[in-house]
């Protein structure tokens, strides 16, 4: 197994495990567990995303699986904000497999759709400008949710440090413009979860889905 694997495969297996408590809790359980990955995202600096198909398949005649995107190098926010972020996009698939309409402009604008549909599955929701409602945080009753799930599962998931920027801003997609935080910032070292990334992904396509 490529150095790193191990410690990739523990925090998407935490965050597997997220999925399932919060889709029984307050999805009911209807949503088909997608492929949870963890990957850097240089470009957007978003907190996370959804795929706009089913893109994992384990063959031809493979209906196929969504792929939910955590941004490795936001994992080291508090664990109520990168839960926040799974919920919202599990809201995101929640619309998806229901065929509603809740994002423009290709995923970035969020609808008043999204907002009842994100404030009927534990987040509240607030306005960010030009994003539409796309800033999402958890209800005091999803936190109680999480403290339940955090209490079963201590282990926090590691992340990857992003390098420092010059304007000292990044931006996110399913998010708000926000100013980093110096202290949690450095030169990125050569990371290894891109060394994993083979073994990682297999490992969570045969096991976690």
């Amino acid at each position: 197994m490529a150095i790193g694997a191990k410690e990739y495969i523990e925090t998407v297996t935490y965050l597997s495990k997220m999925y399932d408590f919060f889709n029984e809790k307050l999805f009911g359980g209807a949503l088909i567990k997608p492929v949870i990955t963890i990957i850097p995202d240089e470009k957007n600096k978003a907190y996370g995303w959804i795929t706009r198909d089913k893109l994992w398949k384990e063959n031809e005649n493979d209906e196929g699986m969504y792929e939910i995107n955590l941004s490795a190098q936001f994992l080291n926010r508090p664990i109520s904000e990168i839960a926040s972020t799974l919920i919202h996009e599990m809201c995101h698939q929640f619309a998806k497999v229901n065929d509603f309409k809740d994002t423009a402009r290709s995923g970035s604008f969020h609808n008043k759709l999204f907002r009842q549909i994100a404030e009927d599955h534990g987040l509240n929701v607030e306005l960010n400008g030009g994003r539409g409602w796309a800033v999402t945080t958890l209800k005091e009753s999803t936190k109680r949710l999480l403290d339940g799930f955090i209490e079963q599962n201590p282990k926090t998931p590691v992340y990857r440090v992003m390098p420092i920027k010059p304007n000292g801003y990044t931006y996110s997609l399913c998010g708000s413009i926000h100013e980093e935080d110096g202290a949690m910032l450095g030169r990125a070292p050569q990371p290894t979860y891109e060394l994993a990334l083979e073994d990682a992904l297999k490992y969570a396509l045969e096991n976690l889905v």
